[in-house]
């Protein structure tokens, strides 16, 4: 069985890799970081509605997942 690449795959199951990611840095944020009180040694947090931490994930998760899926079969093994 060969090894399937992420530039391979159809577009709706790059949205649901990236939406399941951000949906595990949502479980991040309600699970661990508010109830603990984490979230008072991080700058520009807020409770309860989006923030700069929050537009962070969202870019960093689907900048990677374009970087994936832009770049050659060969490139990122």
């Amino acid at each position: 069985m060969d090894k399937v690449h992420f530039a391979s795959l159809p577009s709706l199951a790059k949205f649901g890799i990236g939406a399941g990611l951000f949906f595990v840095w949502t479980l991040i944020e309600t699970q661990i970081i508010e109830p603990f009180g984490v979230y008072q040694y991080m700058p520009f947090y807020r409770v309860d509605g989006v923030c700069a931490w929050d537009i962070l994930a969202i870019t960093a998760i689907y900048g990677w997942l374009l970087y994936l899926s832009r770049t050659q079969v060969g490139e990122h093994e």
